[in-house]
């Protein structure tokens, strides 16, 4: 386990305000939730997570999906914190899209097949639209992705964005699979110890570029990653400035 999942580790076990983990719990689950969607303020995130209570915003509704969405991120990030060796499978990628959905309208929806791989067919965004993997083929192209990146040694950004890439071009699960593509993502950068990354909402533009355009141009994501690499970099050092 590396040092920087360790003191998140720590924090996370004393309950220490204010502290690194305090602030990518917060920061994590809102812009990852934000992105795909969810209304709620990052202020109401911290709301939920300091007292599990949130209040609305000028009259405007707080659904409660938002809510489940917001909490049951704080968990699946503990979760991978707790498992962050433990080497990428189906079931595992499968355990985190659960504990993500978990009592979530869509756990409830067949259509959505909760705890399993999507049984219909999707697509990245609605315009300038990404094809993805089938359904049927879904199942082998996970286990083949993963089977190769366990093989992988190499360390430097363009292997993970060209990881992530891959991973969201599959679009295993009807929904949440930029969420667990992006707990992935920041999973496997700790595990082959290297700084983790949280893509803010602000640079969603620039992020939904470089998956599109990776095959051509992959420099347009590795840049977005690199300078939230570079944003996260900074919270290390501002935390622990030795």
């Amino acid at each position: 386990m590396t040092k920087l999942v360790e003191q998140l580790i720590n924090e996370r076990d004393n309950k220490l305000a204010g502290s690194l983990y305090y602030r990518t719990q917060i920061t994590f689950s809102y812009n990852s939730n934000h992105m795909e969607g969810t209304r709620l303020t990052e202020d109401q995130t911290q709301q939920i997570y300091d007292t599990g209570s949130v209040f609305a915003e000028q009259g405007k509704p707080i659904y409660v999906d938002d809510v489940l969405a917001t909490v049951n991120h704080f968990q699946v990030f503990n979760y991978l914190l707790d498992t962050v060796e433990q080497p990428l499978t189906p079931e595992y990628t499968i355990k985190l899209h659960q504990i993500l959905k978990k009592g979530t309208k869509q756990e409830y929806n067949p259509r959505f097949n909760y705890a399993g791989f999507k049984q219909l067919p999707n697509q990245i965004g609605t315009f300038n639209v990404i094809n993805t993997t089938s359904p049927k083929e879904t199942p082998g192209k996970v286990a083949s992705l993963f089977k190769q990146w366990e093989k992988e040694t190499a360390a430097n950004l363009a292997n993970f964005a060209k990881f992530h890439r891959d991973f969201e071009l599959i679009h295993p699960f009807s929904d949440g699979n930029g969420r667990v593509g992006r707990l992935l993502l920041f999973k496997e950068l700790c595990r082959r110890n290297q700084t983790p990354l949280i893509i803010e909402d602000v640079n969603k533009p620039y992020y939904l570029r470089g998956l599109r355009e990776f095959e051509n141009t992959p420099g347009y994501l590795v840049d977005t990653l690199g300078l939230e690499q570079d944003k996260y970099q900074g919270l290390i050092n501002y935390f622990y400035p030795e």
